[in-house]
């Protein structure tokens, strides 16, 4: 098996004009003036007072940042290729952080995104994973979606199935499309839709599109959940019941566990009239928005809930007309 010769560096960069035992300097005039230059800003760095090479403090900042790039799922491959230095410096930093850095690569390297994928590398499968099982929930199965996403119907119930650690970058962005495409669309695959429900998998309007890949990020399914209040939603609107409601009604009942049976029910009256209550006001709020031209994805934004508890709530409390005598 042969290896892949390594590319050259870039013409006027220090490694070209330098060169190695194997590959000749070059004194081209491109090479000669960048390493002219670096030279300045080496000499510039020492009179500001900050020397070619990062301080431990220093480094140990570069290193706190190579790690944040790596908690986002980036691998060292990529840090190196958006920095523009080779991946060993960046493992020479994580295992061997003592050995020193280069003030230069320190700054490419913080200046880094944590999360900035590019299109060559795979990236953590979570949101992707959340957005396939969104378009079961929506009815939409492996054969619909395909038509809207370039992939093997294998590769989307496995997705679905969480079977993936890592996705590449045309996996996601077809799903993407097919997102964005079936967006609005009810689907006709029954058999999606109800493993959807009986799996818990939540639409797309629960999720945050900035958390979407988030693992502590949770659905928010009726625009309270955590709260015994988003219980009661969820019972009248007949959604899955989500952990964190289940939890909230749980310690609910075990704050009025004191109280006897007819106190308890009239305790339990009152919290579904409240919340009943409360979602009479939010599809009037809800109301007053669509009559000044927004429309029920802006309207839901607004008033912090998902764009379905938004349509069940207006449709359990129609607006009163009062008809013209």
């Amino acid at each position: 098996m042969t290896t892949a010769a390594k590319p050259l560096p870039p013409h006027g960069s220090q490694a070209r004009y330098k060169g190695t035992k194997k590959r000749p300097p070059c004194r081209c005039r491109t090479c000669i003036s960048g390493w002219t230059k670096a030279g300045q800003r080496r000499q510039l760095l020492r009179l500001a007072g900050k020397p070619a090479s990062l301080n431990r403090e220093e480094v140990a900042a570069v290193i706190g940042h190579i790690k944040a790039c790596l908690d986002t799922g980036m691998s060292q491959c990529l840090i190196g290729r958006r920095a523009g230095v080779a991946q060993s410096t960046i493992s020479r930093l994580i295992t061997r952080g003592d050995t020193g850095c280069l003030r230069a690569q320190g700054e490419r390297i913080l200046a880094v995104r944590p999360g900035d994928f590019d299109g060559v590398s795979d990236r953590p499968s979570l949101a992707t994973v959340r957005r396939v099982r969104a378009l079961y929930y929506a009815g939409h199965g492996p054969q619909a979606i395909r038509k809207h996403a370039p992939i093997t119907l294998t590769i989307i119930t496995e997705i679905a199935g969480a079977e993936y650690e890592w996705v590449s970058p045309t996996t996601e962005t077809a799903i993407r499309r097919a997102c964005a495409e079936l967006a609005g669309v009810q689907g006709t695959s029954h058999r999606a839709r109800d493993r959807a429900l009986r799996e818990g998998w939540a639409p797309l309007s629960a999720w945050d599109e900035d958390t979407l890949g988030d693992p502590s990020a949770h659905p928010e399914w009726t625009g309270y959940c955590g709260t015994d209040r988003g219980w009661w939603i969820h019972q009248r609107q007949q959604l899955p019941m989500c952990a964190r409601c289940q939890q909230a009604h749980a310690e609910w009942m075990a704050d009025h566990a004191h109280l006897d049976g007819r106190e308890r029910a009239r305790a339990l009256l009152i919290a579904r009239t409240t919340a009943t209550s409360r979602e009479a006001d939010l599809a009037a709020d809800a109301r007053e928005l669509l009559h000044h031209g927004v429309d029920i994805e802006q309207a839901a934004e607004r008033l912090g809930v998902t764009r379905q508890h938004l349509q069940q709530a207006l449709r359990r409390h129609p607006e009163n007309r009062e008809v013209a005598a």
